[in-house]
């Protein structure tokens, strides 16, 4: 459980695993976060990981499979490399290296969390967390189908 893929998910944690699946691989989360929906989106479930530095969410609309991954681990890897603690520019580099098109940047500070950047590529469904410049946390998701407006499941 080391290297990130795309649209996949990370090692055996696959996007469209339910929960008890992922209950099998990982066992108890550290602690389970509820989140009500509206009527566009409904609930969700975070299940965070804190020894692994992981947290999975689960969406009621998907029938409570995964459908992202938030890490802020250096043991997992982006292609080989541990991006967490580099630069903004650094891993901005890393991101043309591997042709992974335009991201959009976006100020996410405020009064009380100062110096907080996102850089997302919804092509990838990949974000990335900055905090004061430096990469905090990767997360990903499975690639969309625009058309049918849901998640591409890995292996389908």
């Amino acid at each position: 459980m080391k290297d990130i893929i795309l649209g996949e998910g990370l090692g055996e944690i696959k996007f469209g695993l339910n929960r008890q699946q992922i209950l099998d691989i990982l066992g108890e989360p550290s602690e389970v976060e509820g989140m009500d929906g509206d009527k566009e989106s409904g609930a969700m479930e975070a299940w965070h990981f804190d020894e692994k530095e992981l947290s999975l969410s689960f969406e009621e609309d998907c029938n409570w499979k995964l459908t992202s991954i938030t890490t802020a681990s250096p043991d997992v890897l982006f292609e080989g490399i541990d991006l967490i603690g580099l630069s903004q520019g650094e891993v901005m580099e890393q991101m043309e290296v591997f042709n992974l098109g335009e991201f959009d940047l976006e100020d996410l500070s405020t009064d009380v969390i100062p110096n907080q950047s996102l850089a997302a590529n919804p092509d990838f469904s990949l974000n990335l967390f900055f905090d004061h410049d430096l990469l905090t946390e990767i997360q990903w998701g499975p690639f969309w189908d625009d058309e049918a407006e849901q998640p591409i499941w890995p292996g389908k």
